[in-house]
């Protein structure tokens, strides 16, 4: 991977198209580059479809990329640290159901600003699964969701929020499946609806969680 090719600060490489604007376009490339690999996964991607997306050559797009892999490394790693800050906002809640509530709001607002994020990393989550292309930027995706629900659990554990003899990697599994879960259908279920409707989803989840999600007793099945 050619992770040192180009730092976000915009460094000049030999060959820069005369007259250019270095970073807006390399924003632009970015940019179509996450819409086109959202939609199409990312073998699917090639560089000549991301060149057009973008509107420039593709001596321009090698300009700022060697490869596709480093391209998606840079999409990945952006996204990466993104949640990443979504969960440490979550964490300085003070209560599990307010971590809760507050990762659900913060990559909502992420969503809202940008819709093919959420797309992007349940399409790396996939394709990192197949161990088809196995990303470092992905599996620290992935680490990061998971890392912050086994956190988040197990601080609610030591302040007594669960009941006794709850497992709390159950209920991390739980949640993270629920998130990955929620991220699909946002993604690729629901085509066209508005952003809000993700969040909506989550709430509902959350008032769930609050009543116990099975709160009564279940009944034997009825007799057919």
């Amino acid at each position: 991977m050619h992770n040192e090719t180009l730092a976000v600060t915009g460094g000049r490489k030999r060959g820069r198209p005369a007259g250019s604007d270095s970073e807006q376009t390399r924003r632009t490339i970015l940019a179509a580059a996450r819409d086109t690999i959202a939609e199409r996964g990312y073998r699917a991607a090639t560089f000549q479809l991301i060149a057009q997306r973008a509107g420039v050559s593709r001596p321009t797009l090698h300009y700022y990329f060697d490869t596709r892999e480093e391209l998606y490394d840079t999409l990945l790693a952006d996204v990466c640290a993104r949640v990443r800050q979504c969960a440490e906002v979550a964490a300085g809640e003070g209560s599990l159901r307010r971590q809760l509530a507050a990762f659900t709001s913060e990559l909502g607002r992420l969503g809202a600003a940008e819709p093919a994020m959420m797309k992007l990393v349940v399409t790396a989550r996939i394709d990192h699964h197949r161990a088809q292309y196995r990303h470092d930027a992905a599996a620290e995706i992935v680490a990061t969701v998971h890392g912050f629900y086994d956190a988040a659990v197990a601080d609610a554990a030591r302040r007594g929020e669960l009941p006794a003899g709850t497992d709390p990697r159950a209920v991390s599994d739980m949640l993270s499946a629920l998130f990955w879960g929620l991220g699909f259908h946002a993604g690729f279920l629901t085509p066209g609806t508005p952003v809000h409707n993700a969040p909506e989803v989550a709430r509902q989840l959350l008032a769930l969680l609050d009543g116990g999600l099975l709160n009564g007793s279940l009944g034997a099945p009825s007799a057919t």
